[in-house]
């Protein structure tokens, strides 16, 4: 994932982290992907997530992606 296409600063109890999230879908709607990095607040990387969606809008992709990431970061605990 080269460039995300959104970044989201979130903070759980007073730790903060980075989400870059990017969604997209070919045909619109069409074949759906989406994908996210999480990072802690000084960059460093850790979590890549990324998955096929199906059949979805950009839209759709988009905040999929996010929801997705908050997830990923409420099981790994950051």
């Amino acid at each position: 994932m080269a460039a995300p296409g959104s970044a989201w600063l979130i903070s759980f109890d007073m730790k903060k982290i980075i989400i870059y999230t990017d969604g997209g879908a070919r045909g619109n709607p069409g074949p759906a992907g989406i994908g996210a990095i999480i990072a802690d607040e000084k960059g460093k990387t850790l979590k890549k997530i990324s998955e096929y969606i199906g059949v979805a809008t950009n839209n759709f992709a988009e905040y999929e992606a996010l929801i997705l990431a908050i997830n990923e970061a409420k099981r790994l605990e950051l």
